[in-house]
């Protein structure tokens, strides 16, 4: 059952507060984007979860050994062609299942189609977070490439659309027959976590062959034996993490009720909540979990609490870049060059600008990361993108001058 704080009370409570081989269909071919584009890093990380930051939104990290890479994505046929077949075969599970006897059931017997059905697609919904844990896993553990990685979050992302669909037809069947309700609702915003920004930008990319904005093809992948982190920069710096290991289905939900685990959502994400404009916190009382919806002052938050666990399984950020604190790292001259490097919190993006040494107008300039390129500088000689975990090299080039600049972390 879907439970959700009443609008005033939750104004009333903001203001009372100070502010893998074994996986399903890999599909790989000769438009697989590049594997590796940024050669692997490995860290390790014991932080807290969601991890600390000042000024700005706290963010769900990982634990433990991670591997780290740049990928670009593209279109891609055959992520296009598994998609099909999930639709068909849903479509047709539906069809066996409820649709060819339903007309001519009776009562009791639609009760038990209806059933059927429904736990049918509700096993089908569950394979999906399987099928990306296996892949999860398997990449980590560098058993899959980048280019299958994205088609399985891809793919789901797909599917949960059409699973959203065949919950809304099984649902409309049960309201001609008494006595019958289905928690619909809960599975189909639980399906919903595989339905973010970044994979629509995936599926526009693949569907059509170009990225939502210039410079939006590049994307970075950390994953580890528990969970991903993908993230991306262009008009906003886009963020999607889940943490496996955070969500509990057999447990039961370690919150009194719905407003002592808004309570703690509040203490896992402060800054979010003291710049809050339009809360939202929502209960799925069938698939233990709550659901955390908030715009605030540096963009949005979407993240999703685990009854069981008490943690952050998934969430979303979406940071308006101009908005977000930086701090100056490093400035440094050539003989026709100047550039500088600013940083963000929360290894959050970074933002090189190129300018000309003696006069300080803008620069166009290529920039990459360990040898490989990110991208140009823009009319105003600046850049911003996704820094990797480690300590990289970071060069911008002309054609005539250039400036190489190691970049380190405390």
């Amino acid at each position: 059952m879907n439970r959700a704080i009443p609008p005033l009370l939750a104004v009333l409570l903001i203001l009372s507060l100070t502010a893998i081989p074994v996986m399903a269909n890999p599909v790989t071919g000769a438009n697989d984007p590049p594997e590796t584009l940024h050669q692997e890093t490995l860290r390790t990380a014991n932080g807290p979860s969601p991890e600390t930051v000042a000024n700005t939104t706290n963010r769900l990290s990982l634990d433990g050994t991670s591997r780290s890479e740049y990928a670009e994505y593209g279109p891609d046929l055959g992520a296009a062609l598994a998609s099909t077949d999930d639709e068909i075969r849903v479509d047709h599970a539906q069809y066996t299942t409820v649709e060819q006897a339903f007309d001519s059931a009776s009562a009791g017997e639609r009760r038990q189609l209806l059933s059927k059905g429904y736990e049918r697609l509700k096993g089908q919904a569950d394979t999906l977070e399987e099928r990306e844990r296996r892949a999860v896993r398997a990449h980590a553990n560098d058993e899959l490439s980048n280019a299958q990685l994205l088609q399985v979050l891809l793919r789901n992302h797909r599917e949960a659309a059409v699973l959203s669909e065949a919950f809304t037809e099984l649902e409309e069947r049960s309201d001609r027959v008494r006595d019958v309700s289905l928690p619909v609702e809960d599975e189909q915003d639980q399906l919903e976590m595989h339905r973010t920004k970044i994979r629509s930008q995936l599926d526009t990319a693949y569907r059509y062959g170009e990225s939502a904005s210039a410079g939006e093809n590049l994307i970075t992948i950390e994953t580890s034996r528990n969970g991903f982190v993908i993230s991306l920069v262009g008009e906003n710096y886009v963020r999607e993490a889940t943490r496996f290991d955070n969500r509990n289905t057999s447990q039961s939900t370690q919150f009194e009720d719905i407003l002592d685990a808004y309570d703690h959502a509040r203490e896992l994400y402060p800054w979010a909540y003291e710049t809050v404009q339009s809360p939202s916190f929502n209960e799925y009382t069938t698939v233990k979990l709550y659901k955390i919806d908030n715009n605030h002052d540096q963009g949005h938050l979407e993240a999703y609490l685990g009854g069981g666990t008490g943690n952050i399984y998934r969430e979303v950020q979406t940071l308006n870049v101009n908005a977000l604190p930086t701090s100056t790292i490093l400035t440094e001259r050539s003989n026709d060059l100047e550039m500088s490097i600013n940083e963000t919190a929360g290894n959050g993006p970074s933002h090189v600008t190129v300018t000309d040494a003696e006069t300080g107008d803008p620069v166009s300039a290529t920039v990459a990361i360990d040898g490989y390129e990110v991208g140009e500088t823009a009319e105003d000689g600046a850049l911003w993108f996704v820094p990797p975990e480690a300590p990289y090299e970071l060069t911008a080039g002309t054609g005539t001058d250039s400036i190489n600049v190691s970049v380190g972390r405390e």
